[in-house]
Formats: structure tokens, sequence, C-alpha cells
């Protein structure tokens, strides 16, 4: 009987984290450059001989989600400032805590006329931090498929786009931020792209596949909620009997 309350509950727990996962990909549908996560489940069956900590059964775990790195929609908008990478690579940006990485290519330009994100980081060049301020006051910014910025015609900098061999070590920083937290997988150069100006990648979220998966997840949870129960149910039966 306890073998099959904690079976129930794993299980229970596992579709809770599966039902968050998703939730909170369907809420990022929208935002440029996020990258969908996705569940992973195993199984342990423990043997109380081999853990005697552990009671003998079956158990649903999910290990760490996993991030699908594919390629989202590139949507054109002709806003000059707007960057979509084609292929492999991430755009680097420098925040308080050190050097992340993104696909959201929806750059602006601050006071200093430096080019940041949105949330006002600056965007990375191979030498630093990008300047926009020309001749002719900055007003025709060029960024060619390679990278390298054109200010007012005249070259500037070349964009810092970088890549990783292990993609696994990228993890959320953000919602279209990562950081690479194993220092032995370094950046490399990335080197099958090109960065296309007047269009930003949009999510990479299937919202009907998502909602497929909400659906069965919810369905899974109930089930084992109600097994949950039912088992409750049977074991409060078998206390009253002990009791006579």
């Amino acid at each position: 009987m306890l073998n099959g309350i904690f079976t129930t509950l794993s299980g229970k727990a596992a579709n809770q984290t599966k039902l968050d996962i998703v939730a909170n990909n369907l809420a990022n549908s929208l935002t440029a450059g996020f990258k969908a996560s996705r569940p992973a489940f195993d199984s342990d069956l423990i043997d109380g001989g081999i853990e005697p900590d552990r009671l003998p059964g079956a158990y649903v775990n999910i290990s760490d989600p996993y991030i699908n790195f594919s390629d989202g929609p590139i949507v054109q908008t002709g806003n000059g400032l707007d960057l979509a990478i084609q292929g492999s690579g991430f755009f680097a940006v420098s925040t308080p805590t050190g050097t992340e990485y993104t696909r959201n290519g929806q750059f602006t330009i601050n006071s200093d006329r430096k080019l940041v994100t949105q949330d006002g980081y600056a965007v990375l060049s191979t030498n630093g931090d990008i300047t926009v301020d020309g001749s002719n006051g900055g007003k025709d910014i060029r960024i060619e498929k390679d990278g390298s910025v054109y200010v007012d015609k005249v070259f500037v900098d070349r964009l810092r786009i970088v890549d990783f061999a292990d993609k696994s070590t990228l993890q959320y920083a953000g919602t279209s931020l990562f950081v690479n937290t194993n220092e032995k997988n370094a950046e490399i150069p990335a080197d099958k792209y090109t960065v296309e100006q007047g269009s930003y990648e949009t999510s990479n979220v299937n919202a009907m596949k998502e909602m497929v998966d909400l659906m069965s997840a919810m369905r899974a949870y109930e089930t084992y909620t109600q097994v949950d129960q039912n088992m409750a149910d049977v074991l409060d039966k078998l206390i009253d009997l002990g009791k006579f």
C-alpha cells in the first residue's frame, strides 16, 4: 500500500513540474528569442536491499529540463536595430553579472549612443561595447551578414556572435537570456550563421503542441490525484478495521 502511495505521489509531482514547464512556455510564446524547455521523464525501480532508506517500488522523476535551442521563425520589421541570427550562434551582451547570451535581437540605442538590449544591457562586439555615433549623428546604421557594423558608411566594429560546442551548459538567466554554467565549455566564435538586419527571431514555442501537452499533463495529474484519493480511502478503512 505504501509503495503505491509513494509511486502516486512521485507521479503527481512529476506532472506538476511538467505543468509548470508547459505553462512557462505558453506564457513566453510571443517573447522574442525565447527557447522552449522540455521535461525529461525517467523512472527508478527501487530494490529495498540496494537502497534500504527508500521503500521498494517504482518512482517517476523529472530530471533537469532541457532547453530546445532550435531556431524560431524570423519576422521582418524593417527596423534597422532589429537583428536576427540565421543559423547557430548567440549575441553576447554585458550584464551586471557578466557576459550572457541571447537570440533576441530587438535592440535599441541608449543615451550614450550605445547599442543595447531592451533591458539596457550593452550588445558586445569583438572589442567591447558598440557606439553608433558617426559623422552624420549615427543616422545610417548598416549591419552586414557577417555582423560587421557600419555607422554613416564607416566601419565601426563587428558583432560578437558566439556559439558553444555543448549547449546543454546554457541555462536561463531571464526570459531570453542565457548564462554558461560550465567554464570548461567556453564560448567559441560562431561560423555558420548570417545576421539579418530589419528582422528578429521570435519564440520557438509551438503553441498548439504546448496546449496538447498541457491537457495531457492535466489529465495525468487528475488521474494520479484520483488514485491517491482511492488509496487514502482504502488506508482509512484498513485503519478502522484494525481498531476492532
